[in-house]
């Protein structure tokens, strides 16, 4: 059984990863061409996925079930959006 806390942060990982993912490629596409910045937004949001799982692994650990389900479902849009938009450049 889901924990109201646990789908709160889930919630509010995913709408924060997607607003970061908004910022960046509005960052990117006015310094550059929308080839550029999606592979530099897809190594950001790797990144990202990365810092994200070991924190969230950290935080649950601690039994913060919130703030891990919140930092579980931070990269989950950025990487999959930014994954979108390479598909559709390249295929």
């Amino acid at each position: 059984m889901i924990r109201t806390e646990t789908l709160a942060g889930g919630i509010g990982g995913l709408a924060t990863g997607y607003v970061l993912w908004l910022v960046a490629i509005s960052i990117g596409e006015d310094l550059t061409t929308v080839s550029s910045w999606s592979v530099a937004v897809l190594l950001l949001s790797g990144v990202l996925a990365v810092c994200a799982v070991l924190g969230g692994l950290l935080l649950r650990w601690r039994s913060n079930h919130l703030w891990a389900a919140f930092a579980f479902g931070l990269p989950i849009l950025p990487v999959a959006l930014t994954l979108a938009v390479l598909a559709d450049l390249y295929i």
